[in-house]
């Protein structure tokens, strides 16, 4: 009994100990540390992708639809998980159309939690909810991945890729995994790291 008291507050003080989720990168010793982006090729088509913060993720919104309006709150606790909201931008350097469909977009986690992006119904539901306030799904589209497009060669597309947190915070680091993105004949998956660091308390 005293043993599982001492695991149920060691495991309460863990979760509760502040992070910031960020994407991450290993160094020249193979530890990992924090980085604003991080950019992946893969044949002819490269990738970049950043976490919004909380600040940065409202004044987005804000810059791009006209209005405060929170759509996408982050996470206060297991009732309400919020959501993760990152930037995505895809370049074609291929000589055929490149092929992204963000419902074969996922995050996963080390705990196997899986949460796929928000596609057109998530973001009807969202919208719903906030009733006359909300903005129309028409802006939305206009910068949040919804639905499959088309990126010529040459060309590029930088849009906001939005998942469900997940609900337990016990995890320590997760991936946003991009399936199945196809140029011409060639389809590829690409992965993103990203994990918890913790924040340093001020003495």
């Amino acid at each position: 009994m005293i043993l599982w008291r001492s695991l149920t507050l060691l495991l309460v003080v863990l979760a509760s100990h502040p992070y910031h989720l960020s994407g991450a990168a290993r160094d020249a010793d193979g530890k990992w540390q924090p980085v604003e982006a991080i950019r992946q090729t893969s044949g002819r088509a490269s990738f970049e992708i950043r976490l919004l913060d909380e600040a940065t993720r409202r004044q987005t919104f804000k810059t791009a639809l006209g209005q405060d309006v929170d759509l996408f709150p982050g996470r206060v606790d297991d009732e309400h998980r919020g959501y993760l909201v990152f930037v995505l931008q895809v370049n074609n350097d291929a000589t055929d159309d490149l092929v992204f469909n963000p419902g074969q977009a996922r995050i996963a986690t080390n705990k196997e939690v899986r949460e796929f992006a928000l596609d057109y119904s998530a973001l009807y539901e969202v919208t719903r909810r906030l009733g006359t306030k909300a903005p129309t799904l028409d802006e939305l589209a206009g910068i949040i991945f919804d639905r499959t497009v088309t990126v010529r060669p040459g060309g590029s597309i930088r849009k906001l890729l939005i998942f469900d947190g997940p609900r337990d915070d016990a995890w320590k680091d997760l991936e946003v995994l991009l399936f199945e993105v196809q140029t011409g004949a060639t389809v590829i998956d690409v992965g993103f790291p990203f994990r918890k660091f913790p924040v340093k308390e001020a003495k």
